[in-house]
């Protein structure tokens, strides 16, 4: 069965802000991992399949969506990360690999983290240029933790 957005999802996109977005597009990817996680406990290959199919279409929008020219060493580094991890979902969907998903849960997580701090500086009317660091910090300590440095 595919999955799709139900509509007080859909309502939620069309109303949120840029940095909301991006904490959303990472709440449903992590949400896709544990999916899949079960499902790939539960032996059920279809639902593994269509949930790491939707978690990679997530990420690659996160990639995509990236401004390189603005962003500097953060969309750089996020850049590697993502393409990383398009990778191991490749590795994921084709060994069953609930370990590899978890791990990619752990490195998701900060990250959401990150922006969600973002968003609520831009809710506030703060300057976003003030959490520039913290999520450097966090991005190179994900890429750090994976090994990768040029993906």
């Amino acid at each position: 069965m595919p999955l799709e957005a139900t509509e007080a999802f859909r309502s939620e996109v069309a109303r949120a802000r840029p940095t909301r977005l991006v904490v959303m597009l990472y709440d449903e990817a992590i949400t896709g991992l544990v999916a899949a996680i079960n499902a790939i406990r539960d032996n059920d290959i279809e639902e593994r399949c269509n949930r790491i199919n939707v978690v990679t279409e997530l990420v690659a929008t996160l990639h995509l969506s990236l401004d390189m020219e603005k962003g500097g060493d953060v969309a750089e580094q996020l850049g590697s990360i993502y393409r990383f991890i398009l990778g191991q979902l490749i590795r994921i969907n084709i060994s069953s690999d609930a370990e590899k998903a978890a791990q990619i849960i752990d490195v998701l997580k900060p990250l959401r983290d990150a922006w969600d701090e973002v968003d609520r500086r831009v809710e506030k009317g703060e300057d976003i240029t003030l959490a520039e660091a913290a999520m450097l910090q966090r991005v190179e300590a994900a890429g750090n933790r994976l090994s990768i440095h040029a993906a």
